[in-house]
């Protein structure tokens, strides 16, 4: 049962960004095709999810005002696939920094998960410092330093 309810969800969001609104326009947004963002993760990941969920990666957003978060440069570390706003259903669903910013693109993930063999797509487990680090660097106007071996637990504890 739980597999399905998954597989329904999965085929929902897959189904939304086809159709969906960057800056205005609505279009099927180059560089989303194959996203699922994090409600998909959580269908199979929820305690991994639940974790992420109470780190600053799941409101990243939130640290930019509303002018940041019009086609400034800034945009681009707090979401998730395009450097811009992905909006289905007046709703920004790249918002933040999800799973697949960090452990790449889950569709074929999920797709493999459906078909009974999730091994068959691996996804990054654990992300090397250099994809931190296109953030995590001295061009944010925050940034203190960027110790990737004492900061990586932070992410989510599972």
């Amino acid at each position: 049962m739980r597999i399905s309810a998954m597989l329904g969800a999965m085929a929902l969001v897959v189904g939304l960004v086809s159709t969906a609104t960057i800056n205005g326009q609505e279009s099927a947004p180059q560089g989303v095709e194959g996203y699922v963002w994090d409600g998909a993760c959580k269908e199979c990941h929820e305690a991994i999810h639940e974790s992420w969920n109470a780190t600053k990666h799941a409101t990243a957003i939130n640290r930019l005002s509303a002018d940041e978060r019009k086609g400034t440069q800034c945009i681009g570390c707090h979401v998730t696939g395009p450097k811009e706003a992905v909006m289905v259903d007046s709703k920004m669903v790249n918002a933040n920094v999800q799973c697949e910013s960090c452990h790449g693109i889950g569709k074929a993930h999920v797709e493999a998960a459906k078909a009974g063999n999730a091994a068959s797509a691996r996804l990054t487990k654990r992300p090397a410092a250099a994809l931190c680090q296109t953030c995590h660097n001295d061009k944010s106007p925050h940034y203190k330093g960027f110790y990737y071996n004492a900061l990586v637990g932070l992410v989510h504890k599972k």
